[in-house]
């Protein structure tokens, strides 16, 4: 049996696991479960047997594809990358284009390469989640792998945010605290 921290560290990782990773990992238990019941009724239905194997194998590798997602989750296998699309370039020959992002605290770009049935929109803020394992970065070279893509999350339209500057009602209202405590002090 389980302790009761065990089960709250459990929840506690569960809950830090981003949106689009969770769809994903709940759509691959869904997909392999929905496989087994659909071939299970139709097998039994009919009489077929190759059916039910054939569902078996899809639904078992649904469902191992599913654990295998689990575990990079709880090993933190997984690498982010957040930023606001400034780019978004067609392949010329393929069906790929390359998406630019540029992290607006530190200024760096990173380069990948989706499908294009994937929607970026320029000006947008993003975060896109990789398989950790697949990415092979040298230092400066920051193209990342198209088959280590996890998903996205799209935080809409970037706005700057403002530079707040004190307006001189409140730099005069911070001098006279300031000297009535002065004053205080004596």
């Amino acid at each position: 049996m389980r302790s009761k921290l065990e089960k709250e560290e459990a929840v506690a990782k569960t809950s830090n696991i981003p949106k689009p990773i969770m769809v994903r990992l709940l759509m691959l238990f869904i997909g392999g479960v929905g496989c087994l019941l659909v071939g299970l009724i139709v097998s039994l239905a009919t009489g077929d047997l190759a059916v039910l194997s054939m569902s078996l194998i899809l639904g078992a590798s649904f469902i191992a594809k599913g654990f295998l997602l689990k575990k990079k989750i709880n090993k933190e296998l997984i690498f982010s990358v957040s930023g606001v699309c400034v780019s978004i370039a067609p392949k010329l020959f393929g069906r790929y284009k390359r998406i630019e992002l540029v992290n607006t605290d530190t200024g760096d770009d990173v380069y990948f390469v989706l499908p294009k049935k994937v929607l970026f929109k320029i000006g947008h803020v993003y975060t896109c989640y990789f398989d950790n394992q697949l990415i092979n970065n040298q230092a400066g070279d920051f193209d990342l792998p198209t088959n280590g893509f996890l998903g996205f999350q799209d935080f809409g339209v970037y706005q700057e945010r403002p530079k707040i500057t004190p307006t001189a009602s409140v730099c005069e209202d911070e001098a006279q605290k300031n000297n009535k405590n002065f004053k205080e002090e004596e």
